[in-house]
């Protein structure tokens, strides 16, 4: 299963029930996108797992083709990376 990290942070495990008790721990949770069926999903995952995952978090962007001028949305790991025009490419 090929996954893109969208986000990993600290969340409350039972932040769904509303009568939740008040002393509760935050966890780790990583949020990512699977591209096999290009659905959104969750997981919980150890503070281990979140130092390696925070470095590989995706950003989405707006890029702008400087040939022909289009604006267009990529996913890129930092600000300083670029992606290809999906219209130049061809």
């Amino acid at each position: 299963m090929d996954k893109i990290t969208l986000g990993v942070y600290k969340s409350f495990k039972n932040s769904g029930n509303r009568n939740h008790r008040e002393k509760t721990k935050k966890q780790w949770c990583h949020y990512f996108l699977d591209l096999e069926d290009q659905s959104f999903h969750t997981e919980w995952i150890s503070k281990f797992k979140a130092l390696i995952l925070k470095r590989n978090v995706f950003k989405k962007r707006k890029f702008i083709c400087p040939e022909c001028g289009l604006i267009f949305e990529g996913l890129v790991r930092k600000d300083s990376d670029s992606v290809e025009c999906p219209e130049c490419e061809d």
